[in-house]
């Protein structure tokens, strides 16, 4: 199967899944009652989404996704005087995004050139533990489990992966030939990157 029809694949399960789940506009029946207090306009600004400066330039590529879009605020190797990152939008789906953290502009995953990389949502490339056998459980800050998956070298050295869940939607932050210090830390940082 290509991995195009995996992908659709993939995305009509998560729309046929919030279908069933009612996520949605309500039905006209089930919506509460306003009362003065909710109907008040509220004087507070919506709280900016703190997030880090690579990640700024491709937000507007991201907005619309149909799942909370958490990007690390902090990243491995970023240095104030250290070389410059970039992140570009390797793949959006209705439900899904995957991003590439690299040193050149237009990285988009190459080798000599790349970082890391975070998705959210049903990506077709998101890890299982038949993918990585050597995978193994570590818990998050809070207690939240997660799974890790250490890099590999052949030619090159891959990323080393933590997979893991927030409300329903699967995350993975990746750092190639990242150590799991690197990956914790990435993926307790992670923050809603855009306004809900």
């Amino acid at each position: 199967m290509s991995r195009h029809n995996r992908r659709a694949r993939a995305r009509a399960a998560v729309v046929a899944l919030l279908m069933i789940s009612g996520v949605g506009a309500a039905a006209p029946g089930n919506r509460p009652p306003l009362d003065a207090a909710a109907a008040a306009p509220r004087s507070l600004p919506a709280a900016r989404p703190a997030v880090n400066p690579v990640f700024r330039p491709i937000l507007p590529r991201l907005a619309g996704v149909g799942v909370p879009v958490l990007l690390p605020t902090y990243i491995p190797r970023q240095r104030p005087r250290g070389p410059r990152l970039y992140a570009t939008v390797d793949d959006r789906g209705p439900y899904s995004y995957f991003v590439d953290i690299g040193y050149m502009p237009d990285c988009r995953g190459a080798t000599a050139c790349r970082l890391g990389q975070v998705t959210g949502g049903p990506e077709i490339d998101t890890p299982t533990i038949f993918d990585y056998p050597r995978g193994r459980q570590v818990r998050l800050r809070g207690g939240a489990l997660a799974l890790y998956y250490p890099y590999t070298c052949g030619a090159s050295c891959g990323d080393s992966v933590l997979v893991f869940q927030r409300e329903g939607v699967v995350y993975t932050v990746g750092v190639k030939a990242g150590s799991l210090g690197d990956v914790l830390a990435m993926a307790n940082s992670v923050a809603p990157a855009l306004a809900p």
